[in-house]
């Protein structure tokens, strides 16, 4: 016991205890390190919650701010697993556009079916290849008869052996070609996500930029009307102008302020949803690249039409739909005549791996259908009306097509007739908050009529704000339509 104390003593001087339990650690060389910290002490240190024992319990503790951890952010990353834009940095609308094809669980979704249709497509090319197998087997067994001695036996068995058959030959050959079809439409519905996706991004960017501009609008506003406000006090100061002067700026001003704090929250949702549209989440805002002007559509009419059926990954899906319906018909037909089928096989076996013993096998057989209860018959005569429903399914498609590019090109050619109308009405306007403004200043004109040129101008400047950025989305909606985006 004597040696066990000296011992403890020793330890504690080296590793540097202090009295009431404290790590005091030594910077000599050889130092003992310390030992491994807690959960208690990583959260003292984290300064979530204070050492149990510390002097410094009682004082007060830094806050943990969210926006100052520093966890690493999160990186998205694509099919191939190369990083993506960072969500947290100023996006451009290609960046965005690239998340979101990467990020969608549309495109993600989009993306599976394709996988789920090349694989149905090798399960249906597997029937025309061979399988092979091989194994091995050992038996025993212990058996007494009555009236005779006890006998036990053993043996073992080991082969390998290949086989191919092949039955409705015809039939497995258009199962390929349907199920080529079906890769074919993966492919175009993919193709038809992407396009839906960055419509709605670029719908979702015009958005946020056109609310954030509209922030900037209110912004200017409500330094108007408190111009107002500080000149209507310091008129009615002066005994130039009358009290009421005051109090209405101030209800002007107020009210923008209210207006401009809806300003602000739409900028917050349009942040949202075009953060949604690119599949992820953020608490925060987005930051997005100003776009100074947008690209002008002169493409005639009749050739948008052409172009849409021409390019559209719908209507490309439902001619493969009229080729398969074909296939489908064609395979139903085919049941009135014969069936041809094929096996073949190859075998080595033995009692020991020596496989002493083989076999070979060749069937062909033939099979002449002579009635199934009308089963063919009905079964020809519905692929027919199948047929006939996909040829009125595209044909009401194209109808459609036709309709979604008229009304994309009527809203675009609306939006760029308005644009140069309202840029007009905004000079306009600032020529008469410039004079209403004068008359005011001068004791000419009152405050009404000042008020009622700065909500003119304000209502300009929005709906040249509202013309351009509906330009553009009408832009981005006739290419939807069109298959180009």
């Amino acid at each position: 016991m004597k040696h066990f104390k000296l011992f403890l003593i020793a330890a504690l001087l080296f590793t540097g205890v202090s009295a009431r339990g404290e790590v005091v650690g030594s910077s000599a060389p050889g130092a003992a390190a310390p030992a491994p910290a807690t959960a208690a002490d990583q959260a003292a240190q984290d300064a979530v919650i204070p050492p149990a024992g510390s002097e410094a319990a009682s004082e007060p503790q830094a806050a943990v701010h969210p926006e100052k951890n520093d966890k690493p952010a999160m990186v998205l990353r694509d099919a191939e697993g190369k990083p993506l834009p960072d969500i947290n940095g100023l996006l451009t609308l290609d960046d965005c556009i690239q998340i979101a094809l990467a990020n969608s669980p549309q495109a993600v979704a989009a993306q599976l079916n394709l996988q789920t249709a090349h694989v149905n497509l090798n399960l249906s090319k597997a029937d025309f290849l061979p399988t092979v197998t091989a194994g091995a087997s050992q038996s025993y067994s212990n058996s007494k008869m009555d009236g005779s001695s006890r006998t036990d036996h053993g043996s073992s068995d080991v082969y390998a052996q290949a086989q191919l058959s092949i039955s409705g030959v015809t039939d497995k050959v258009r199962n390929v070609k349907i199920q080529q079809g079906a890769v074919e439409q993966a492919e175009l519905n993919l193709d038809s996500v992407k396009n839906d996706l960055i419509r709605t991004v670029k719908k979702n960017y015009y958005a946020l930029l056109s609310a954030v501009r509209a922030v900037g609008i209110r912004t200017q506003s409500r330094d108007l009307y408190k111009d107002q406000y500080e000149r209507a006090a310091e008129y009615f100061r002066l005994g130039l102008r009358p009290k009421v002067d005051v109090t209405t700026a101030e209800v002007n001003l107020n009210n923008e302020e209210l207006s401009l704090i809806r300003a602000k929250n739409l900028v917050k949702t349009a942040s949202a949803q075009l953060a949604n549209t690119m599949g992820v989440t953020t608490p925060k805002t987005l930051e997005i690249e100003d776009i100074a002007h947008f690209e002008k559509f002169d493409m005639p009419f009749d050739q948008a039409v052409k172009t849409a059926y021409a390019n559209r990954p719908d209507v490309l899906s439902a001619q493969t739909d009229v080729r398969i319906s074909q296939i489908k018909l064609n395979q139903a037909k085919a049941n009135y005549f014969p069936t041809f089928s094929f096996s073949a096989g190859y075998s080595k076996y033995g009692d020991d791996f020596s496989l002493d013993n083989e076999e070979t096998k060749l069937l062909a057989s033939i099979e002449i259908p002579i009635f199934n209860a009308f089963k063919t018959y009905n079964g020809v005569k519905q692929a027919k009306i199948s047929l006939e429903n996909t040829l009125n399914s595209n044909r009401s498609l194209l109808n459609n097509v036709f309709l979604e590019v008229q009304s994309a090109y009527i809203n675009m050619q609306e939006a760029s007739e308005s644009i140069p109308i309202a840029e007009l009405n905004v000079e306009k306007a600032k020529e008469n908050l410039d004079l209403a403004r004068g008359r005011y200043n001068e004791g000419i004109g009152d405050i009404i009529e000042l008020k009622d040129a700065e909500v003119a101008y304000t209502d300009a400047e929005l709906s040249l704000l509202t013309a351009r950025y509906d330009y553009a989305s009408a832009v981005a909606d006739l290419k939807q339509a069109m298959g180009t985006n």
